[in-house]
């Protein structure tokens, strides 16, 4: 978990440096897709699955994965995509052993975004050349992110279960086909936007995430930031559509993908995630998570319309304000964990030992 924050903190400074700031300290700029979506993103994803996993060994893939990091700080960046292999590689395995004792579509589409993941890190060793790699990350988090929300939506999908997973699995296989042809293609980029808003609309209508805006609390807030997310990914889509590759539209179609898209599912279940990673008995939810929820969506709005000449100027303010809404909202989590655990404790020490097992469930 240290290594785990000092990539998101070095990919969100990275990125600075990339859009235009001049920062005190010497960071791999260059790197900052491969700290994000790799060093970050890619050890969040193995360990949530090496956890959940019975052979303890599974452990050793977020630990693989999180090396790269290390690599990273010391400038050498060819041994931290190797470590950056080992752990897509090992990722690959954990998903084929569940499935192999658990078959589902769902865990089907996770592999297959674990190989994307896998064959893109191959393929940023073999070139180091970032727009060959970047729809293989897209991708992984892509199919990755579908595969948890079909998994945890199959109670809804009762009838005609079959037709709607063969639809979902129509529109996923659009995109994969996509990367196989060459990036700036015309027709790469429709089936990219094709695939994405297709399954963004699928989403909308068969992910649980609608349901839960019927409950309060940690329900309506996760639901509706899932929802949000949906939404982003439709925006990615029409930006594919319009030509993902052509000048400021780069920025904007990647950032709506993996601050609006991504982000919006990481903050929508880090209250539950978070939790159950670190074995606490506690679920770190407050309404002030709202306030980091609108804060990046304001200031990604922002940093998306950038692509207009009149405003690009402003493109360092709006990345600026995107890494402050995310080291804000992991803050947040942070204190929401410590004063929680601290009312857990309260609670525990006031209460006969035969009920403490009974409040630990509850929380």
């Amino acid at each position: 978990m240290p290594l785990v924050l000092i990539s998101l903190l070095t990919g969100i400074f990275s990125g600075w440096f990339r859009i235009g700031w001049n920062l005190p300290v010497s960071l791999p700029s260059g790197e900052h897709g491969a700290l994000m979506v790799g060093s970050f993103l890619g050890t969040l994803i193995c360990i949530e699955r090496s956890v959940s996993y019975p052979n303890k060994i599974a452990l050793l893939v977020p630990v693989l994965n999180s090396l790269s990091i290390v690599f990273f700080l010391l400038s050498m960046p060819k041994t931290a995509y190797v470590f950056l292999i080992l752990g897509s590689a090992g990722l690959t395995a954990i998903y084929y052993m569940v499935y192999v004792k658990h078959r589902g579509i769902h865990i089907l589409i996770m592999m297959a975004g674990a190989l994307c993941y896998l064959l893109g890190n191959a393929v940023l060793y073999n070139t180091s050349f970032y727009p060959s790699v970047v729809m293989w990350w897209v991708a992984f988090l892509f199919l990755t992110i579908t595969g948890e929300r079909l998994e945890l939506s199959r109670f809804i999908l009762l009838k005609n279960t079959v037709k709607k997973q063969a639809m979902l699995i129509i529109l996923i296989s659009l995109f994969i086909i996509s990367i196989f042809l060459p990036f700036h293609s015309i027709l790469g980029s429709f089936l990219s936007a094709a695939s994405m808003i297709g399954s963004a609309l699928w989403l909308f209508k068969y992910d649980m995430a609608k349901h839960s805006l019927k409950k309060p609390g940690q329900s309506f807030y996760s639901g509706l930031l899932l929802l949000t997310g949906y939404v982003w990914l439709v925006l990615t889509g029409l930006f594919f559509a319009f030509g993902a590759y052509l000048g400021s539209f780069y920025d904007a179609s990647l950032h709506a993908f993996f601050l609006g898209f991504v982000f919006m599912m990481i903050f929508a279940h880090a209250p539950v995630i978070l939790p159950a990673v670190l074995k606490l008995n506690i679920s770190p939810f407050g309404r002030t998570l709202y306030i980091w929820y609108a804060f990046l969506n304001l200031t990604l709005i922002f940093r998306v319309l950038t692509f207009i000449p009149a405003i690009a100027a402003y493109k360092q303010w709006a990345g600026m304000l995107n890494g402050i809404a995310i080291l804000g909202f992991f803050a947040n989590m942070i204190i929401l964990a410590r004063l929680a655990k601290r009312k857990f404790k309260t609670k525990e020490a006031n209460i006969p030992q035969a009920n403490r097992q009974a409040l630990s469930t509850q929380y």
